[in-house]
């Protein structure tokens, strides 16, 4: 210390200026971590999980039925009904997901299937919870069915046909 002062008589000491090389390398990559480090405590995430639901679990997120695709088929009538029903078998839960984020979120379901998913996404805002939550899942858990009339059958004999995943009709066996 008495070197320093010896240097620069009644001024106070720059220590930065007498750092040696090694200190100053060693001082820069310091500096970017603690740069990168308060960046990204001031960044957000915003995502939608949708994941396959537990049938017998409570929902985690909005729960949504995917459509069951039916064919009724009436030969005498020479017309055949397309009807869409949920597949309760089949069912996902979506949410949204955030972190240090604000997210818009809405879903909705007609006739029991998704309509339309909206989701705005600003990752940088705090985190706000939205208040549809309830309402939405209250739609989703519905019990609508859709259906329309067709001219025709097809070439199929009268019967109830299921859509498989294959894309194929398949003839329900009716329990008598």
């Amino acid at each position: 210390m008495t070197g320093l002062m010896a240097r620069y008589p009644g001024q106070p000491p720059n220590f930065g200026q007498f750092l040696t090389r090694k200190e100053k390398i060693m001082k820069k990559p310091l500096s970017i971590m603690v740069t990168t480090m308060l960046a990204c405590l001031t960044l957000g995430c915003a995502t939608i999980v949708t994941e396959k639901a537990e049938l017998g679990s409570k929902p985690s997120g909005v729960r949504i039925y995917p459509p069951k695709v039916y064919l009724l088929v009436d030969t005498t009538a020479n017309a055949s009904t397309l009807v869409y029903a949920p597949d309760y078998q089949r069912a996902y839960d979506v949410k949204p997901l955030t972190i240090l984020a604000k997210q818009d979120f809405k879903i909705e379901t007609d006739e029991g299937q998704l309509k339309s998913l909206v989701s705005n996404q600003d990752t940088t805002a705090i985190l706000t919870f939205f208040q549809s939550a309830g309402d939405l899942a209250a739609k989703a858990a519905g019990v609508a069915v859709s259906a329309s009339t067709i001219n025709g059958t097809f070439g199929l004999e009268s019967g109830i046909y299921l859509l498989g995943d294959d894309g194929i009709f398949q003839k329900v066996a009716v329990k008598k």
